[in-house]
């Protein structure tokens, strides 16, 4: 056993050694993830958390002092995420051009005496007017839409203008049933509580709901940080099969194999660096994001109260990323089998995983297919502790997953070593 270990130690410090002659694949390794992390991170920043994120320039054609282009106005003046721009006059054929020319995303265009047509028509209504008999036909406001926008920053738009028209209908309404009643009950005639000053339900603001108690609201930092760690640590398995299949080319593994080295020897030497180097890419894309972010005007990470939880998942993600590049140099061929495999399964596992796309914005039965994928487990357990307030124990089944992939690679790989004897 003692010989074993004194093996082991040898091995490891061969291939730290191979490792660090490299200087230039050292500084990739490190700088790299880093600067996709800070790049991302600011670049995204306003389309995570409390800031207005995407703007759109909206138009509104409306007389002035028409009520119903006034009360439109206000509620998109209200928005952050408006530009809005208002104006008396413009044909429809001009609004199209606009739009086409990429001015303006959405434009609402209400036609004249559009108040006085809704005046007359709730009129006709508290009257009792059979609707065939209705001389005024509804307020035909018109959108135009630059097919470009999104459909769902469509839906966003076309809700806060129907919000503004249902305002102005229950406003002219009241009007109008006001005046019946002082016409009707005269001198016993007593006004109508204003409701708008007087609401039944309050609204509230949204509150983020942690696994402590209070979290913060997620950040582009949150998203990126804990993605790129995971991309940076699945990524050293194109480095690790590489080395593998030139030892095995250059007839070192034959001759370990010939001197019945045990498969941990030969296989834990390997991964010893590899893992120790994924914890330092993870500490400082740690550092980075907490302390120089910040400097360049990002949202700092907040790194939640459960250190331990950070390390734990750390070391179970990078036990699988190495776990996953051993078992990929045992059965490739050549470098170039490895490098391409490596690197195109990785990809598909992170594009998977919600690493280049963050989940949240992915369909259901992508959302589902997520789950196939150890960096989605990952970066799940990151953000139970980054976002959600979670401890060791919240990222139990995430860990414990990525444990049963190393597991599973690493038992292929050890089979791969001893069949080969």
């Amino acid at each position: 056993m003692n010989g074993n270990l004194s093996r082991f130690l040898a091995s490891v410090l061969k291939d730290t050694r191979i490792i660090a002659r490299d200087r230039q694949a050292l500084i990739l390794f490190f700088v790299m993830p880093v600067l996709f992390v800070l790049i991302l991170s600011l670049a995204l920043r306003d389309a995570f958390g409390d800031r207005p994120g995407a703007t759109f320039p909206v138009l509104v054609i409306a007389q002035a002092g028409d009520r119903v282009g006034d009360s439109v106005e206000a509620s998109f003046r209200t928005n952050p995420h408006i530009q809005l721009t208002r104006m008396s006059r413009a044909t429809e054929a001009e609004v199209r051009a606009w739009l086409v020319q990429g001015r303006y995303k959405f434009a609402v265009l209400i036609p004249d005496d559009a108040t006085g047509q809704a005046q007359r028509r709730v009129g006709e209504i508290m009257a009792q007017v059979p609707p065939e008999l209705r001389i005024e036909r509804q307020v035909a406001v018109r959108v135009l839409v630059d097919p470009a926008l999104r459909s769902d920053y469509r839906k966003v738009l076309e809700g806060v203008l129907d919000l503004a028209l249902h305002e102005v209908e229950m406003r002219l309404a009241r009007e109008q049933l006001e005046q019946t009643l002082r016409i009707t009950q005269g001198k016993d005639y007593a006004p109508l509580p204003d409701m708008e000053q007087t609401r039944l339900l309050a609204p509230l603001p949204a509150e983020p709901v942690t696994k402590g108690a209070v979290g913060p609201t997620p950040t582009s930092v949150q998203q990126n940080a804990p993605a790129w760690t995971l991309l940076a640590m699945f990524f050293l398995t194109v480095p690790l099969s590489v080395s593998f299949i030139k030892e095995r080319d250059q007839g070192s593994l034959f001759r370990l194999q010939t001197m019945t080295v045990p498969a941990w020897v030969v296989l834990g030497g390997k991964a010893v660096p590899f893992f120790v180097i994924n914890l330092i890419q993870m500490a400082s894309i740690l550092a980075v994001s907490v302390h120089v972010l910040p400097w360049l005007g990002g949202d700092p990470l907040e790194l939640g109260d459960a250190p331990l939880a950070l390390l734990v998942t750390g070391a179970s993600a990078s036990l699988a990323a190495i776990g996953f590049g051993i078992a990929v140099a045992m059965y490739a061929r050549t470098t170039e089998q490895a490098a391409s495999f490596s690197s195109a399964t990785v990809m598909i596992m992170a594009a998977l995983g919600g690493i280049l796309v963050p989940k949240t914005v992915m369909p259901p039965l992508m959302q589902d297919l997520a789950l196939l994928s150890p960096l989605s487990w990952g970066l799940d357990a990151f953000q139970d502790v980054f976002v959600r307030g979670g401890g060791v124990r919240d990222v139990a089944p995430e860990v414990l997953g990525l444990l049963a992939f190393s597991a599973v690679c690493h038992g292929i790989a050890i089979l791969r070593y001893q069949g080969r004897l």
